[in-house]
């Protein structure tokens, strides 16, 4: 990078305020560090970044050395010293930001009251293109020509970063469009195909005429509950992928304990301890599926009268527990599947599943009499 300041101080000052900033690909991280740097290295009273979102407007991303609320105001194009700088591609300057109607805007108004006087506005640009604005403002005087020569040294050092970042952003974005966009083609395969075909079993059912077989229509109306519970884990499957990662298994875990709760009237509650991280796709499906073949079994065999859910974020493992104040294990209930002998319960097929992500899966009774169920899957199955 050639630096047209004089100053080796200010030359030093300027790698060291930039050093750093080439990792951030997120773009709201980036304007908020780099409106810190920017501060730091001017020593103004007032250092802030507007981004221009394209159109026709400038919107401010980060402010530092105001008590005012600056983020999110958005500059309408031609208004203020912001747009003055971007559209001359040169920085611009006044002594009395209040006292010129030139300049009279919404961060103007809101600077104010911080006896700002002398402002700057110094456009971001690259290969020719509008990126953003730098402002900078002092309470007593008028910014100096040295100043506003180190927030365009910062500025070109910062403008590639912003472009970097916007574009991973953008394809942030396109990545979960063409996600939503799969997930949609899914369930059109899949669930849209199993709910016609409940639909059809419906209307077959009732037109069947009052002396058919009783034990051919109890047949077809199994098949329509295991249909419909197929698509239902269809739907909940596309409805927990369409969640913002790390929120996705504890949303997900409460939305099918509040149906089962209601389906069943057995008072069950949901308890997250830590801060909820993003965890592989495998290794959500697998506790999920934990979770839904313990309801499943506490509705069936369990008589219970509370359950409780429990995700904990430590910092070794993931753990899950499903607990309920039922009447337990059967007495000659095994764990381990015996050769030869039915599973039973569905615990041995979730323990191949645990065993898979190399988690560990325990049955037992708890203090209530009744069955837990615990699942633990080592931290390094999570991504940080």
């Amino acid at each position: 990078m050639c630096y047209t300041v004089k100053s080796i101080d200010d030359v030093r000052n300027l790698v060291l305020a930039t050093r750093g900033l080439s990792g951030l690909a997120d773009l709201s991280g980036l304007v908020s560090k780099a409106c810190r740097r920017v501060h730091r290295l001017i020593g103004a009273d007032l250092a802030a970044i507007a981004i221009y979102d394209g159109k026709e407007s400038l919107i401010i991303g980060a402010a530092e050395g105001t008590s005012a609320d600056l983020v999110g105001i958005t500059l309408p194009r031609g208004s203020g010293l912001g747009w003055r700088a971007l559209e001359r591609s040169m920085p611009a300057t006044t002594g009395n930001c209040a006292a010129d109607a030139d300049h009279l805007d919404d961060l103007v108004e809101a600077i104010v009251s911080d006896d700002i006087r002398g402002l700057a506005a110094v456009p971001i640009e690259f290969g020719g293109n509008w990126l953003g604005v730098m402002y900078a403002g002092m309470r007593s005087r008028r910014v100096s020509p040295r100043t506003t020569l180190l927030m365009s040294e910062f500025g070109a050092s910062l403008a590639p970063l912003i472009v970097t970042a916007a574009r991973a952003e953008r394809a942030g974005r396109l990545a979960v469009e063409e996600e939503r966009q799969r997930i949609a083609q899914q369930l059109h395969d899949t669930a849209g195909q199993i709910l016609f075909k409940i639909s059809m079993s419906a209307q077959e059912l009732q037109q069947a005429p009052a002396a058919a077989d009783p034990e051919l229509v109890c047949k077809s109306a199994r098949e329509i509950e295991a249909d419909a519970a197929e698509a239902s884990g269809y739907l909940r499957e596309a409805m927990h992928n369409l969640m913002p990662t790390a929120e996705a298994l504890p949303v997900t875990i409460r939305r099918d304990v509040a149906t089962f709760s209601a389906r069943t009237g057995i008072a069950t509650e949901v308890v997250t301890l830590g801060s909820p991280a993003r965890a592989k796709p495998e290794i959500e499906t697998v506790l999920l599926s934990v979770v839904r073949e313990a309801l499943h079994n506490i509705e069936k065999h369990a008589r219970a009268n509370a359950v409780v859910v429990s995700v904990a974020y430590q910092a070794q493992e993931v753990v899950l527990a499903v607990e309920d104040d039922g009447k337990g294990l059967p007495a000659d209930f095994e764990l381990n599947l015996v050769p030869g002998r039915r599973a039973g319960l569905g615990i041995p097929g979730l323990m191949q599943k645990v065993d898979g992500v190399a988690g560990t899966l325990r049955l037992g009774e708890n203090d209530d009499g009744g069955t837990s169920v615990r699942v633990a899957v080592p931290v390094a199955a999570v991504r940080p």
